[in-house]
């Protein structure tokens, strides 16, 4: 899937680099301290946050699920239904760039 980087600009997220993938933008994005969220994520052109949340998980990285309603992109309304919220604590945030660092 393609990451609509016009639509990353509109809501204050990064762009993606040419190189990125869904699963490494999600990376990018809440190592940067910023919260993303399922309404969020299909706005942008990723519309499967949960299995990127999973997928994560299995391979180890560190950071926080939650589920919550969340304004959508779309329509500027905040619909009733709770999605996916994944973000980093500033912990997780040290951790992963020490781990990152550590690789090279």
């Amino acid at each position: 899937m393609i990451i609509h980087n016009d639509k990353c600009l509109e809501l204050g997220l990064p762009t993606a680099s040419s190189f990125d993938n869904q699963v490494t933008y999600v990376i990018k994005v809440i190592s940067a301290g910023i919260k993303l969220n399922t309404r969020k994520a299909r706005f942008i052109g990723i519309h499967n946050l949960h299995s990127i949340a999973s997928t994560l998980q299995r391979k180890g990285y560190k950071f926080t699920l939650e589920h919550g309603r969340v304004k959508c992109p779309f329509t500027g309304e905040s619909p009733p239904q709770h999605v996916d919220i994944v973000s980093m604590t500033t912990e997780q945030i040290s951790h992963y760039k020490k781990t990152k660092a550590a690789k090279r």
